[in-house]
């Protein structure tokens, strides 16, 4: 077990070195988060203003803000998107035989790739959590409680999205480039988890639909126990939910994984 640690540990480390090289993308990505909620902010006070309004579906304005800005910075921390691009790559050119002829699971490799490179962004943005509730209280976080949630509910919710990606990688076994595929899903992603919009806010039809899929737990299911959007009493039922999507990603995964390996050739295009 300490040797399975201590492999996979240097791979993330490996990433640190190189996210260290490239410090300005932790920079320039904080800065669209920051730019991304000045939008947002202009847009929705227009709308609060000419419609002369106090709340909308239950949130304030400040709510919706606090709301908008704990989505983006959890859309970022999720992002899955370099690492994806790299698997692909890895099985359309034939790279992948490294993994199959040395003790390295592909799935297990990239997730702490995956986690190595989103640690910049992880290091400043729990910074910009850990002074959202003091420098704008009674925002988020009214509690230890909801902190503690939120941790739990935002690990499920990486874990998912990963296992998502890897899910829509391994159809590369298949069709070689899916690029278009993983484009598709993260405009999709970024609509319909409610980092734009809140899910509350959607018509009730479309709603039954986002509700049967894992999208509700990546983005809003953690905003909304952060700030408090979502009763106490329905945290167990929502987290153990997306607990259980994480089980049928993985296993969805291993599946398409298996059958993919024996549809692989080993040489690139």
């Amino acid at each position: 077990m300490n040797s399975y640690l201590k492999k996979y540990f240097s791979v993330v480390r490996m990433t640190w070195i190189q996210a260290l090289e490239y410090k300005a993308n932790a920079i320039v990505g904080t800065f669209a988060i920051f730019s991304g909620l000045a939008i947002e902010f202009l847009i929705w006070k227009q709308v609060f203003q000419a419609q002369d309004l106090q709340e909308i579906r239950g949130f304030t304005f400040n709510g919706l803000m606090a709301y908008i800005f704990l989505c983006m910075i959890v859309g970022q921390l999720k992002s899955s998107w370099a690492t994806s691009m790299e698997m692909i790559d890895s099985i359309r050119t034939g790279e992948m035989n490294k993994y199959l002829i040395r003790p390295i699971s592909f799935f297990t490799y990239h997730f702490m790739m995956f986690i190595g490179h989103n640690s910049m962004f992880y290091i400043v943005y729990t910074t910009v959590l850990i002074l959202f509730p003091i420098l704008l209280p009674g925002w988020a976080f009214p509690t230890i409680l909801h902190v503690i949630g939120f941790i739990a509910a935002l690990l499920i919710s990486i874990y998912l999205s990963y296992s998502i990606y890897f899910c829509m990688v391994c159809f590369a076994f298949w069709f070689g480039e899916v690029r278009a595929l993983v484009i598709a899903y993260n405009v999709s992603n970024i609509i319909l988890s409610g980092q734009v919009i809140p899910l509350r806010m959607f018509p009730e039809s479309i709603l039954n639909i986002i509700s049967m899929t894992p999208l509700p737990y990546l983005i809003d299911l953690p905003v909304s126990i952060a700030t408090n959007n979502l009763p106490i009493h329905l945290w167990g039922t929502k987290i153990g939910i997306a607990f259980l999507w994480c089980i049928i990603m993985s296993i969805f995964g291993k599946i398409i994984y298996y059958f993919g390996i024996r549809q692989y050739e080993g040489f690139g295009a």
